[in-house]
């Protein structure tokens, strides 16, 4: 039986424990000199690193103009997260970045220009790693670019990218075996995929075939839309993390739960049942920064209050200062 406290070693990289700060926007912070990320988000992250979590994963950055070191990706843009990546390491936890490419209708892109997203793809990762990162989470989840590859609801390609799940992985198994050889063997790659692509079923194909590509570590969400299937009366997580623990009964590398996940108990459930390998604890996290330090010591936490029930609502999202959990702290 698994402990929330279990360290596990990835691609020769340590994670302390199995709670992971998932990839979640901060809209009301501000980067620095006009850019992405500055001070504010470098004490963020260092903050929840202070707090105990094992695995932070900064918010979706989008892989555009990386090849070219633009916006983001140029050298003086990419010091708050180098500071990010060092404060991180400082606490124990390890980092990695999450990967995006907006929201664009694949089905009109030329080959061309997917062979330019590509390029993107492979030279974020590699800049991840210079600046310290231990690895990156492509998102092929949640309705995006990515995501679209992958769902044959939406992929509607007659060309090599579209059609038959061989060719609905292509955008990323092309690129795989040139990010391995830019970032080394000790550089984790992560793919956040839905559950439901289009569902539980259609998930599982595409994960194995993720795990036969080599892929490290999976993180579960939802696909194109939010999942409607249905969950055992006994499992007290959300469906989004149901599917998550029946993708992880298909496969051998580590499964991330995610989704609604707010309390100790329910951490521990998926944990020590063996559901999944890791908990995202998300709004609990920016609610609680000492979330994980505390459970792990049987203390209570903040709680996140969970504010209109979906994310879209929740308080923080707007402005973070308005977050009920932290008023009260």
């Amino acid at each position: 039986m698994g402990k929330l406290s279990d360290e596990i070693i990835i691609r020769g990289k340590k994670i302390k424990n199995r709670i992971v700060m998932p990839p979640m926007m901060c809209f009301s912070f501000k980067g620095d000199n006009g850019g992405m990320y500055g001070e504010q988000y470098v004490d963020h992250y260092t903050r929840r690193a202070k707090g105990g979590t094992g695995l932070i994963i900064v918010q979706a950055t989008s892989a555009q103009g990386a090849a070219k070191q633009l916006d983001v990706w140029s050298d003086e843009q990419m010091k708050p997260l180098e500071k990010i990546a060092q404060n991180c390491h400082n606490y124990g936890a390890a980092v990695m970045m999450q990967l995006s490419y907006g929201d664009i209708n694949i089905n009109e892109l030329s080959v061309e220009e997917i062979h330019t997203m590509q390029l993107d793809c492979i030279a974020a990762a590699s800049r991840a790693k210079q600046a310290g990162f231990d690895g990156v989470e492509y998102h092929f989840a949640h309705g995006y670019t990515l995501c679209r590859f992958l769902d044959p609801t939406s992929n509607t390609r007659t060309d090599s990218y579209g059609g038959i799940l061989e060719n609905r992985v292509r955008f990323l198994t092309e690129i795989l075996p040139q990010i391995r050889v830019d970032v080394g063997e000790e550089f984790i790659v992560s793919i956040r995929m839905g559950g439901n692509i289009p569902d539980v079923a259609g998930a599982i194909e595409v994960a194995k075939v993720l795990e036969e590509t080599g892929i490290d570590l999976l993180h579960v969400s939802f696909g194109m839309k939010e999942p409607n299937n249905t969950v055992p009366d006994d499992f007290i997580c959300s469906t989004i993390a149901f599917n998550g623990s029946e993708i992880k009964k298909h496969v051998n590398i580590p499964v991330i739960a995610v989704s609604e996940i707010f309390t100790a108990e329910q951490a521990r459930f998926l944990v020590e049942n063996e559901y999944v390998d890791f908990v995202a604890i998300g709004r609990g996290i920016f609610a609680d920064e000492n979330w994980a330090n505390k459970v792990l010591a049987n203390e209570s936490i903040q709680q996140c209050r969970n504010c209109g029930g979906i994310t879209r609502k929740c308080l923080w999202f707007i402005d973070h200062t308005k977050c009920p959990a932290k008023k009260s702290s």
